[in-house]
């Protein structure tokens, strides 16, 4: 029913934590990028519009940023064309994450050396994009300066779902540390905890038939108040 995935923390032989900045105004977006970089020994610095944004820069020295386009005031581009002018700034990684579909937007993103993330996202293809392109960066590890602790490997587990809600259904993977690794014992963690929503990963949403499937696996966060049932599914390799 389980399967063991491990989520290194980044470049974690140098016993170091890379420091993410994400500029976000959305809440729920912030709750769900918190959570797996979190889960992935990550150190997040959080912002919802470019002032603050630019003075987490000043301040905080990110490893790299993660940033929306449609932000309250100046979007997103002016922030990053800003960063891209500025000496202190102008080598830092970035990953646009949108949902706005501009036209020639990744080809936008690549002009100002940033990747392109689309949402919704799988929050495996974003930390993904975030170790890469730190590595990139720091290819002898981060500076000696930004050392901000030991840093352990984080082991979770995967634990395969199946939520029932009015009207559909919603199959997935909720990480879990080790020790619950048990499906009652994990979910009841889950119910008791203090988030108001499931954040699940790799989710496809059905009927409850099991037809007419809506869209591709995504990371979502589904409510806990419209959850009917819960039942464990095999995630077992064939």
């Amino acid at each position: 029913m389980s399967t063991s995935i491990h989520f290194p923390a980044l470049l974690d032989d140098y016993g170091l934590m890379a420091r993410v900045l994400v500029v976000e105004d959305e809440p729920t977006i912030v709750t769900v990028v918190r959570y797996h970089l979190e889960a992935a020994g990550f150190e997040g610095v959080y912002a919802g519009d470019v002032a603050e944004a630019w003075r987490l820069l000043v301040v905080e020295s990110p490893d790299i940023a993660v940033v929306d386009i449609r932000l309250p005031g100046e979007n997103g581009w002016a922030l990053l064309e800003k960063m891209r002018a500025d000496g202190r700034f102008v080598k830092i990684p970035a990953i646009v994450l949108t949902g706005v579909q501009e036209p020639n937007i990744a080809d936008r993103a690549s002009t100002l050396k940033c990747d392109y993330l689309s949402k919704p996202f799988a929050a495996t293809a974003l930390l993904s994009k975030i170790r890469h392109l730190i590595a990139l960066a720091h290819p002898n590890g981060l500076p000696a300066e930004t050392r901000r602790g030991d840093i352990v490997r984080v082991e979770l587990v995967a634990i395969g779902v199946v939520l029932l809600l009015d009207g559909y259904r919603i199959e997935g993977k909720v990480y879990l540390p080790p020790e619950l690794a048990r499906f009652s014992d994990a979910w009841e963690s889950v119910m008791r905890d203090q988030r108001t929503f499931v954040p699940i990963t790799e989710a496809r949403i059905a009927s409850l038939d099991g037809s007419h499937l809506l869209g591709s696996p995504a990371f979502i966060e589904v409510r806990k108040a419209g959850v009917q049932a819960v039942f464990p599914m095999d995630l077992s390799p064939e």
